[in-house]
């Protein structure tokens, strides 16, 4: 039997702190699972970021699969959505990213993908987490041991499907001066690569996996101030930011403004969308999750294309993505869906719609951004688990501060009004719950979301 699990578990990934929540045993044993009951023995991509554990537990991940029988084809340290895109070229039954995404340093988690190139989905999750109570009872004897090789042409592989997606030569005759903070993550090789292919003027900083994060790796205002103060400095025509395993991008515009997460998607749809309708398309569709700006709703329409929203995860916009035939989707976290390169969330494909987006319209970043309607957001992390939440959406409906609102609980609860909204839900990344606000005014944003907490009660851990 193995050790009951005390990390955060989700489609997202299973997560923790090494040596607190999370360590190699567990690791293995869940390694082991997924490979019994997702990937059935065949082979597996399986990738990692640049944390300090990750080497260590990517190994304890091989032993785990390859204990069961199945292959592994180690691609070393790569951007999560090179995971999934390696698994297509390799045709294998499925991958690993070991990353805890923008965690801290401290946290590493598993995140797992099935042979289609995506995240798994719930049901998958949970035959893995069944497989894992008796993990034990799955190894195979040793000449029914699976083999180990090591694939080095990855980002290769990653670069040429983003570069085969947009017009190249269009973003070259630009000649964009860019700042990418790769914040020494698993973007660190790819992401300068591909603007430098793009001919870019590259302006790298924190490019160095070797070392350590340096600072709080959320991509946040708070922490790239130093970063826009370097865009500004070098006259850069923009910044990009990533996250530590390179799938969430953030913009800092052309003055060394950080515009935030939420213009990243909608950047990309207003560049994608204005392409395909051009193109003809007929019954565009982007898809995003509740907890993301109105934003997009005001850039479809300018294309004759509609939004079609889903609970909060990569796995759940890209089951709508699948179910529409959405031609671009994403979150507001930095997150940017783009079908013909990856199902998933991918910074390179965003740094590359948004540059082609500036080429075509002959646009500044902040130009670009001034074209489209502006609200103000406020989030909030609370200390709330997710029977709490459960309980909380009971008092919401009925309580004066949903007066008026349309009543969305698909995912936590969503309340609509025709200027504003407000959605409280249980992270599936860490053991808190968000609360986020979107309105006209900051100070509406902010009052809306504190009158949602107050009425349920609950203790602010963070607020931006």
């Amino acid at each position: 039997m193995s050790r009951p699990l005390r990390c955060v578990v989700s489609v997202s990934g299973i997560r923790g702190v090494v040596g607190e929540t999370l360590d190699c045993a567990q690791v293995m044993a869940l390694a082991a699972a997924y490979g019994s009951a997702i990937a059935d023995g065949g082979a597996v991509v399986v990738g990692r970021d640049s944390r300090p554990t990750g080497e260590m537990l990517a190994q304890a991940c091989a032993a785990g699969l390859r204990g069961v029988g199945c292959s592994v084809i180690d691609i070393g340290v790569v951007p999560t959505p090179t995971v999934p895109i390696t698994i297509a070229d390799s045709g294998a039954a499925g991958g690993i990213q070991i990353s805890a995404s923008h965690n801290p340093v401290e946290w590493n988690a598993l995140k797992f993908f099935n042979r289609d190139g995506r995240n798994v989905d719930q049901a998958q999750l949970d035959r893995v987490l069944a497989a894992y109570d008796d993990a034990a009872s799955r190894w195979k004897p040793w000449h029914g041991c699976g083999s180990y090789r090591r694939r080095d042409d990855a980002l290769d592989i990653h670069l040429a499907r983003v570069l085969a997606a947009v017009d190249v030569e269009l973003i070259r005759s630009a000649r964009l001066t860019v700042v990418i903070d790769s914040v020494n993550g698993a973007g660190s090789e790819l992401g300068p690569r591909l603007l430098s292919r793009l001919g870019c003027q590259v302006v790298p900083i924190f490019s160095r996996p070797d070392l350590v994060f340096p600072r709080d790796p959320e991509p946040n205002a708070a922490n790239v101030r130093q970063t826009g103060g370097i865009v500004a400095g070098a006259k850069a025509d923009i910044g990009f930011v990533q996250d530590p395993d390179a799938d969430r991008l953030a913009i800092i515009d052309d003055h060394g403004v950080f515009i935030g997460e939420e213009y990243t998607l909608v950047l990309c749809a207003a560049g994608r969308l204005a392409q395909a309708a051009k193109a003809g398309g007929k019954d565009l569709v982007a898809c995003t999750n509740l907890s993301t700006s109105r934003m997009l709703e005001d850039v479809a329409a300018r294309h004759g294309a509609r939004v079609v929203r889903s609970k909060v995860g990569e796995a759940h916009v890209v089951d709508a993505m699948q179910s529409h035939r959405a031609v671009i989707g994403g979150e507001g976290n930095g997150g940017v869906i783009e079908p013909r390169v990856v199902w998933g969330r991918d910074s390179h494909i965003g740094m590359a719609l948004v540059l082609e987006h500036l080429a075509r319209t002959t646009s500044t970043a902040s130009e670009a951004v001034a074209d489209i309607p502006r609200y103000a957001m406020h989030k909030e992390k609370v200390a709330m688990d997710r029977a709490a939440v459960a309980a909380a959406v009971a008092t919401l409906r009925g309580h004066a501060v949903a007066a008026g609102a349309q009543i969305d609980t698909v995912d936590g609860l969503k309340l609509l009004w025709n200027d504003r909204w407000v959605h409280i839900r249980a992270s599936g990344t860490e053991p808190a719950s968000r609360i986020i606000a979107e309105a006209p005014t900051a100070a509406d944003a902010k009052a809306l979301a504190e009158r949602v907490r107050d009425a349920v009660g609950a203790r602010v851990v963070t607020a931006h």
